[in-house]
């Protein structure tokens, strides 16, 4: 018995480490077509049936009317859309306040705008307590001793006004006690990290928009 017992993890080893290697080439073969294949095919791959008829239906009809040459570009199209769609998703992501990094530069150069606006338009009749901006959005918040008065109200809106001259679109105000929050907007791209910026310029993507370029002319 000790005999078998101190064999047995040698026939196990001779019999069971073939077997496993087989089955891990097996294994590789079966994913290497997924390691080969771009990323919106894999995407795609893992949709039911009716979502692939869905996603594919504007280029089937594509496809068919123009053939084999349209391959190129279909393939280039659905790279760019799936760029698209992933901006769509960080600028998703961006939305609110709370979610934003920082874009140092221009949030530096804007609370310096605003703490100036605040100061000028409305001849100092309103005081900043706080200013913040983060990366397409700021936070300002004014004293209001008396609340939100038809006054007060008509300052807070000729600052709103010289804001948006100044790339700032109001979006946002919240009544507090003795203050009020205005939430601003600018229109400036997002500023993106590192592995985000790129993730989103690969450096095919000149080569994708060059052959949808070349198949519009």
């Amino acid at each position: 018995m000790k005999i078998k017992s101190a064999l047995l993890p040698l026939w196990r080893a001779k019999f069971t480490q073939p077997v496993l290697a087989t089955l891990t080439g097996v294994l590789l073969y079966l994913w290497l077509p997924l390691f080969k294949a771009p990323d919106w095919l894999v995407q795609l791959n893992s949709l039911s049936r009716d979502e692939q008829q869905e996603q594919l239906k504007n280029l089937n009809s594509f496809y068919k009317k123009y053939g084999e040459a349209a391959l190129p570009a279909l393939h280039a199209q659905l790279e760019l859309d799936k760029l698209r769609r992933f901006e769509q998703q960080l600028i998703d992501d961006n939305k609110n306040f709370d979610d934003q990094d920082r874009d140092e530069l221009w949030a530096d150069a804007t609370e310096f705008m605003i703490a100036h606006l605040t100061q000028n338009v409305a001849n100092n009749q309103l005081r900043l307590l706080d200013s913040e901006c983060r990366n397409n959005l700021c936070r300002m918040v004014l004293e209001a001793p008396q609340g939100l008065t038809p006054e007060y109200r008509a300052l807070v809106l000729k600052l709103a006004g010289s804001l948006k001259t100044g790339d700032l679109e109001f979006q946002q105000l919240t009544e507090g006690n003795k203050r009020i929050t205005l939430e601003l907007k600018s229109d400036k791209r997002l500023k993106y990290g590192y592995f985000a910026a790129k993730k989103l310029n690969p450096p095919e993507k000149a080569q994708w928009q060059a052959e949808i370029k070349t198949w519009l002319q």
